[in-house]
C-alpha cells in the first residue's frame, strides 16, 4: 500500500508543478491560432508586445518552478532549461501562424518572448537573492 501512495504523491507532485505549464502554453497556442483580426485579438487588453511579454514571462516563471520544484531557490540547470523550452516554443509558435489566415511568423515576436522569459528569470533571482543590511 505505502508503494501505491508514493506513487500517487508522485504523480500528484507532477501535476502540481506541469499543468500550469501546459495550461499557459495552450493558452499561448490558443491566440496564436486566432486569425487576425479576430474578436480574441482585438479584446485582448494589452497591446501584442506586452502580451508576448507577459505571456513568455509567465510561461517562465511556471517553467522555471517546474524544473527548479521551487521558486525560492536558484538553479542554472533550471534556468537553462527555462531558456531552453521557452525560446523554443516561441519558434514553433511563430512557426504555427504560418498556417493562421491573416497571420505570419515574426523573428521580432521571438525577441519580444525571449525578453519576457530573460525578465522573468531576472525577477526570480532578484526576489531570491539574500539581501544584507550595509
Amino acid at each position: 500500500m505505502r508503494k501505491k501512495n508514493n506513487y500517487h504523491n508522485q504523480v500528484l507532485h507532477l501535476a502540481f508543478l506541469w499543468v500550469p505549464v501546459l495550461i499557459q502554453m495552450a493558452l499561448i497556442f490558443y491566440f496564436s491560432a486566432q486569425p487576425a483580426g479576430s474578436p480574441a485579438l482585438e479584446r485582448f487588453p494589452t497591446p501584442p508586445g506586452i502580451g508576448h511579454l507577459g505571456g513568455y514571462g509567465l510561461l517562465a516563471l511556471l517553467l522555471y518552478r517546474a524544473f527548479n520544484e521551487s521558486l525560492f531557490s536558484w538553479d542554472f540547470k533550471a534556468v537553462g532549461n527555462t531558456l531552453l523550452v521557452g525560446v523554443l516554443y516561441a519558434i514553433s509558435d511563430e512557426a504555427h501562424q504560418m498556417f493562421v489566415p491573416g497571420r505570419n511568423p515574426a523573428l521580432f515576436d521571438v525577441a519580444i518572448d525571449t525578453a519576457g522569459i530573460i525578465l522573468a528569470l531576472l525577477v526570480i533571482r532578484l526576489l531570491i537573492t539574500p539581501r544584507t543590511n550595509g
